[in-house]
């Protein structure tokens, strides 16, 4: 299994999550910015997706199942541990709002995670900067499209 998820590090931020299974199983979960739980009343489920209401902290998640054909989610699988998505490394960041990737493997029953702060110019051009944008070319683009806000 590997999950991929961009996390918004703002008060009440949101995350967009895939989450892939090396049997070709893919699953996005989007869990849109919680001003308020009454905010999110007026979001309106795209086709494809379920609506889903979390109880603690109160909030809706939007999630889509198989949003891959299992070839290519394998095929995103093997890709995502060629390009060394499980040599990817934490650092501390140097901001406290703004964003970062936490990245879940799980592979012959061991479970590796590490949440990537966003890279800044010190972090910038490293190895581990273009492991990140390579395994981030690979997951990074899943549909996120899972809502649209309706005028109140």
């Amino acid at each position: 299994m590997i999950v991929w998820e961009h996390q918004n590090w703002e008060t009440n931020g949101g995350f967009e999550r895939l989450t892939i299974w090396s049997d070709g199983r893919s699953e996005v979960v989007v869990a849109p910015l919680r001003y308020s739980h009454d905010g999110q009343e007026n979001l309106r489920t795209k086709i494809g997706w379920e609506r889903v209401q979390q109880k603690s902290p109160p909030h809706v998640e939007f999630v889509r199942n198989n949003i891959y054909p299992p070839d290519v989610a394998r095929t995103k699988f093997k890709k995502a541990l060629g390009a060394g998505i499980h040599l990817l490394e934490s650092f501390k960041p140097g901001y406290r709002d703004g964003s970062g990737t936490r990245v879940v493997i799980q592979t012959k029953g061991q479970q590796k995670e590490i949440i990537i702060p966003m890279f800044v110019d010190r972090e910038k051009g490293t190895s581990n900067h273009k492991r990140f944008l390579a395994v981030s070319a690979i997951l990074g683009g899943f549909d996120k499209s899972a809502y649209e806000v309706v005028p109140k």
